[in-house]
């Protein structure tokens, strides 16, 4: 093939990697359950206590919104799993939101880590620290995501 013919050929275009419908309402629902069960949860943890016989005691829901909270954090794991295939690998090799996917990636893997020690840390001083982490970061993962989604949507790929 000569290089007259070669430069004449449309180049090849890469596989889309935005998210088809399906998978944004995916990560949509198990996002704001996730983020919204958590925040339920410190709020009923810190602020909605109940006044018992000896004093404060944890708020009957507390234990649900932390299961509920449990189950979407299970979710979120599995969404991750499911868009590192159709997503993120696809994504890398764009060359765009090169810094930012990987800062949102390494966000919610400092959950998923932080989370997994707040079930089996069983010291109270790597629990009181580790549990702050977690849910500064988580009410903040929100923003982290944003950042990647909405503010840099018109980046022009490396060349």
């Amino acid at each position: 093939m000569t290089q007259s013919s070669q430069r004449d050929r449309p180049a090849k275009r890469a596989a889309p990697v935005s998210l088809g419908r399906g998978h944004k309402l995916l990560v949509a629902v198990v996002g704001v359950g996730l983020w919204a069960s958590g925040g339920l949860w410190l709020i009923y943890h810190y602020f909605l206590r109940t006044i018992g016989e000896w004093g404060p005691e944890p708020n009957a829901l507390e234990p649900w919104w932390l299961k509920l909270h449990g189950l979407f954090a299970f979710l979120a794991l599995w969404t991750l799993g499911l868009l590192w295939g159709v997503h993120i690998v696809k994504a890398w090799n764009t060359g765009r939101r090169r810094w930012s996917g990987p800062i949102l990636l390494a966000w919610i893997t400092a959950q998923a880590v932080t989370g997994y020690l707040l079930l089996y840390a069983g010291d109270d001083g790597a629990w009181g620290l580790v549990s702050p982490t977690h849910w500064i970061a988580g009410l903040a993962l929100p923003t982290v995501y944003g950042v990647h989604r909405l503010l840099f949507r018109f980046t022009r790929p490396r060349a």
